[in-house]
């Protein structure tokens, strides 16, 4: 017989896009305004460890050979001939040592603020020439030359994982306002996936809902909605035998524009409702890279824009000291992955 520890992983996420208002009223005497914000982007994959060793298994045994899983208790036993029950042992073994292994995945996600003279985003370049010095750099998407404003995604092999990310926060202040959005540190094992999310809800006004009764009066129901946004992050690795880390990600990062008000009709007796907008982007990447090194990934660029206005009595004033300054500043995402792997028990 032949026991080996098995597990089951789903990794998955999803969000939509989109919202939509409508106002409606019937006979009975209701009348109501309702809107609903979904924003949905999938990314779903399947991975079943069990059925994988199982099927390995029945590929190894010979016509005299049976094999029964428990997939409850974890454990697939096997009758066949000396020979092949020494081969799937081995195999078992080899398997149980892979899948055992831990991997502790440091992230930290930065937002970098550039000024509008900043026409072309983090000068990338200039950054890996400040750290150059101290670390050696490798990147397996693009050539060695960065240009300023492309999607990049650079491995950093620093002599210690937190003094290269120390130095590149530093670099990266440089260039703009650094501050950082989250960090998190989390650990799981090869081939298993593991969610990263930090996150707000906001509430809103998703519905107002009136009732006509005769000799009563009237009734208004108010129905709140809940937005949540954030970074949304799920990692898969996959740890060679040599100690590559085959890093699967897949990233959502979503803020709150503003909060819409919708109205049934002009006039202050109009019912109004609250839609928000969301502003949201997602990718998904693979990468491979060595335990300790960090991978950099930046290029997801939004635009704010603010208007001040200043003067006694309106802005229009401009005798008194009145004016408007409009001011845009971009906002530079920056990903920050060290993964680290771990012996666990073979």
């Amino acid at each position: 017989m032949v026991s080996g520890a098995t597990s089951d992983g789903t990794s998955g996420g999803s969000q939509s896009g989109g919202s939509g208002g409508g106002a409606s009223g019937s006979g009975s005497g209701t009348t109501g305004l309702t809107a609903n914000n979904t924003a949905n982007t999938a990314v779903n994959s399947q991975l079943s460890v069990f059925n994988g060793l199982q099927n390995a298994i029945l590929s190894m045994l010979s016509r005299y050979g049976s094999s029964v899983a428990s997939p409850a208790t974890g454990s697939i036993s096997v009758t066949d001939t000396p020979d092949v029950i020494e081969r799937i042992a081995a195999f078992m073994t080899q398997q149980n040592r892979s899948l055992s292994r831990q991997v502790m995945l440091n992230v930290t996600v930065l937002s970098v603020s550039l000024k509008a003279g900043d026409a072309y985003g983090i000068d990338w370049s200039l950054v890996y020439k400040t750290v150059s010095a101290q670390f050696g750099i490798s990147n397996p998407f693009t050539p060695a030359a960065v240009t300023p404003g492309d999607l990049s995604a650079t491995v950093l092999s620093p002599t210690s994982r937190f003094n290269g990310t120390k130095l590149l926060i530093r670099a990266l202040s440089q260039q703009g306002t650094v501050r950082r959005k989250t960090s998190a540190a989390v650990t799981t094992l090869n081939n298993q996936p593991v969610p990263v999310q930090v996150a707000t809800q906001t509430g809103y006004l998703a519905s107002v809902s009136t009732t006509n009764t005769a000799n009563v009066g009237s009734s208004t129901a108010l129905t709140p909605g809940t937005v949540t946004t954030g970074f949304n992050m799920t990692l898969l690795p996959h740890v060679l035998d040599d100690g590559t880390v085959m890093l699967q990600f897949s990233t959502n990062i979503s803020s709150l524009l503003q909060l819409k008000e919708v109205s049934s009709s002009a006039g202050s007796g109009a019912t109004r409702i609250q839609t928000p907008d969301v502003d949201m982007r997602n990718f998904l990447q693979r990468v491979a890279m060595k335990s300790g090194e960090t991978l950099v990934i930046s290029g997801y660029e939004g635009t704010n824009d603010s208007l001040d206005e200043r003067g006694i009595g309106t802005p229009k004033m401009i005798a008194l000291g009145g004016g408007y300054e409009a001011q845009r500043s971009r906002e530079v995402i920056v990903i920050l992955i060290t993964p680290v792997t771990q012996r666990g028990g073979a």
